[in-house]
């Protein structure tokens, strides 16, 4: 982080960094204690967010001022401006994170009137990848650094499928009984709130590309997946088979996703052209998703039944020329195989982001159709 002779002004730049900071860190508390509160059933807990909103509340006030006064008295020119114009940015998004997490509070209050509806499994994970979004997006604006920005920015795929997946199961509770509509809507609520965080946390991140870079990447879709080179392809209604070379880690972690995220009655698997060893980093990844391959076995087209597809997915290059099963249609998703990335400084990374990737094309394909 740049320094100035001038010791007042670093001095003035600073508390706008230690105002953030402490802004920052205490809305990552609320965040950890409104999902601690919802999984206990803790009003207490979720009081104690709801109550923790005014100090959030002054302290963006504090940086509103802070910002303001450097850029009346100071006129800063070049990075030091870009830095106080993201901090006027970045603090709005920290207090609606704050105010998120008091959304999330107040409905933990309203669920305490009544047993739980479910046992919570997909919303606890979604908070902690929001709460870990938040996390890293403040640390790299502290730190200026555009690599992790960019990995917090491509997790949000990961938000927004467990959003999809939630919407649709508290669907199917309030479809089989009216009686469970009450909790279902407060649950949803939370599900909304929490994807929102993931937003806002996406959005600081896009902030630090601009303070970095110079370079504005709000709605550019960075970090969203490409569309599929073949057009739009209608959803799966039987099966769906993902293929890539050695189903050893993309057509693994595309079929984890998709039992996750598929209506029940559809079938899933994976396979591969010429079949290896489930990688142990993409077991790794998907275990920080909750979802377990660590049972998974690489297979080949034969061992599986083709005649139980209508839609096969290649994932790697040699499978773009694949005949599908007679009646299946064929969808390519070219996405790159992180596997010869093992081994080096950058393995998790590139794991990680193929299973973001995955994520978002997996829930496009059973939301919206190829």
């Amino acid at each position: 982080m740049k320094t100035h002779t001038d010791r007042q002004y670093e001095a003035e730049l600073q508390r706008v960094r230690d105002l953030l900071a402490a802004m920052g860190g205490r809305v990552e508390r609320m965040v950890h204690d409104a999902l601690g509160a919802l999984q206990a059933h803790d009003r207490d807990l979720a009081g104690a967010v709801i109550a923790a909103d005014r100090e959030v509340n002054d302290l963006e006030v504090e940086v509103d001022e802070a910002c303001l006064r450097n850029l009346a008295l100071r006129q800063p020119a070049a990075s030091d401006l870009r830095f106080l114009a993201a901090a006027l940015k970045v603090v709005t998004d920290i207090e609606r994170m704050g105010d998120l997490a008091v959304n999330v509070a107040e409905r933990v209050v309203e669920l305490c009137e009544s047993p739980p509806l479910k046992p919570y499994i997909d919303l606890p994970r979604m908070g902690r990848i929001g709460g870990e979004m938040l996390s890293e997006a403040l640390d790299a604006f502290a730190r200026g650094d555009v690599a992790l920005a960019r990995a917090v920015i491509a997790r949000d795929n990961v938000v927004d499928a467990y959003y999809v997946q939630v919407l649709r199961e508290l669907l199917t509770y309030m479809i089989e009984d009216p009686r469970n509509i009450a909790r279902a809507v407060g649950l949803l609520n939370i599900a909304k709130a929490l994807e929102r965080l993931g937003d806002h946390a996406t959005n600081v991140a896009e902030q630090v590309v601009f303070l970095v870079e110079g370079r504005d990447v709000r709605h550019q879709g960075l970090g969203k997946p490409e569309p599929p080179q073949e057009g739009a392809v209608e959803r799966p209604r039987r099966g769906v088979l993902f293929v890539c070379r050695a189903n050893a880690a993309r057509s693994q972690m595309a079929e984890a996703w998709a039992r996750h995220l598929a209506p029940p009655a559809i079938e899933v698997a994976s396979a591969g052209l010429t079949p290896g060893q489930v990688h142990p980093l993409a077991i790794q990844v998907m275990a920080e998703m909750g979802l377990d391959l660590s049972g998974a076995r690489s297979k080949s087209l034969s061992d599986v039944p083709l005649d139980r597809f209508d839609l096969v997915v290649t994932l790697c290059d040699e499978g773009r020329c694949m005949a599908p099963p007679p009646g299946a249609r064929h969808l390519h998703w070219p996405i790159e195989d992180p596997v010869p990335a093992a081994g080096s400084p950058g393995a998790l990374e590139a794991f990680r982001r193929v299973r973001d990737d995955l994520a978002a094309r997996v829930d496009r394909l059973f939301r919206d159709g190829g």
